[in-house]
């Protein structure tokens, strides 16, 4: 995991997402099985914030609102799921 961040570190945003949506998902799911709780929370806080960002600050405001809707009940949802 370190490697990834090693070699993620002064890469542009655009140019991540861009690698991102051309890996295959399977690749993706390997990667994040291997990932114990701790990295996979480390991951989010560090790339959740700028991806979202930068795909936010493309979009118009409608889209904008439909996104953080959608956001909004899938976070309600997945706090649903793992509600204790």
């Amino acid at each position: 995991m370190e490697e990834m961040f090693k070699m993620m570190e002064g890469v542009k945003m655009e140019d991540m997402m861009a690698m991102m949506s051309q890996m295959m998902p399977k690749m993706m799911e390997q990667c994040f099985a291997k990932m114990s709780g701790e990295e996979m929370g480390a991951m989010m806080r560090d790339m959740m914030p700028k991806m979202m960002e930068s795909c936010f600050s493309k979009m118009n405001p409608e889209q904008r609102k439909g996104m953080l809707n959608m956001c909004r009940e899938m976070l309600d949802q997945i706090e649903a799921k793992y509600q204790s």
